[in-house]
């Protein structure tokens, strides 16, 4: 690895922990989450045209008879893989905010530049400066396997139908999770009009993104940067107002529900 660039992340938790032995039904659970779960590193490192069954087996301790027993192809163990790891960064940030809501309060003082002033203004932007960089941290560690693999997955949905249905899937989902989170942790603030929740979230998935891309590029460490563009963002966007007269209605989105433009 070259001089200055960031090490390579572990791989993602172990989100099911060790289940142990049961019956038929509870062993073929376990070894197709474990061959999931182990896929996640793989597909990561070697993408998924570069992967084989054999590196999937190998990884996850089994044998090729134990993944034709659970899935019929690669894509099939790809589709899974990056389902899991969305869904393990919708879980880190559910749980990091519930934290920062303990440490910092709501975010109820982001609003637009000036509306505080003097002291008061310079602390607020502090400390809403700290609880964007905490969440961004949380994720950070995942952010280069989540990145690589929702890099392969867009590339191959633009060519397979079936795949592009699953990431439309998890991105909707992860939308709408930004966007409930937004909408439950700004509270007398909303979108400016002609935006909801989701389209300031799908700002926000974007930056991310691009974060976590440079600095694996560029060998930058971006902490600080993270800051203030996600901040500047959310300052550019968001206004005083009541979220649901202003902006947009989520309901149930840490279980897949959608955002929706209030009447």
């Amino acid at each position: 690895m070259e001089a200055g660039h960031p090490e390579v992340v572990d791989p993602v938790p172990d989100l099911l922990g060790n289940v142990p032995a049961g019956d038929e039904t509870r062993r073929k659970e376990n070894t197709r989450s474990r061959l999931v779960r182990a896929s996640v590193q793989v597909f990561a490192e070697k993408g998924l045209d570069g992967a084989t069954i054999d590196d999937l087996v190998r990884a996850a301790g089994f044998t090729r008879g134990a993944f034709y027993s659970n899935f019929s192809s690669k894509d099939e163990v790809f589709r899974a893989a990056f389902a899991l790891a969305t869904q393990q960064v919708i879980q880190i940030m559910h749980e990091r905010v519930d934290e920062a809501r303990a440490a910092h309060g709501p975010l109820g003082s982001v609003a637009p530049s000036g509306s505080v002033g003097g002291a008061a203004d310079e602390g607020a932007r502090t400390e809403e400066a700290a609880l964007m960089l905490d969440l961004f941290e949380a994720m950070r560690p995942f952010g280069r396997q989540w990145c690589l693999l929702h890099t392969e997955a867009v590339t191959h949905s633009l060519r397979s139908q079936a795949d592009r249905d699953e990431l439309v899937s998890q991105r909707r989902l992860l939308r709408s999770t930004v966007a409930g989170v937004l909408a439950s942790t700004a509270p007398g603030v909303g979108p400016r009009e002609g935006l909801d929740f989701e389209d300031l979230a799908q700002l926000l998935i974007g930056v991310f993104i691009d974060l976590i891309t440079r600095e694996q590029l560029e060998g930058e460490d971006v902490s600080a940067l993270a800051s203030t563009t996600i901040l500047g963002t959310l300052r550019a966007f968001l206004q005083p107002g009541e979220a649901g007269a202003t902006g947009a209605v989520c309901a149930g989105a840490a279980d897949g529900g959608e955002c929706r433009t209030a009447d």
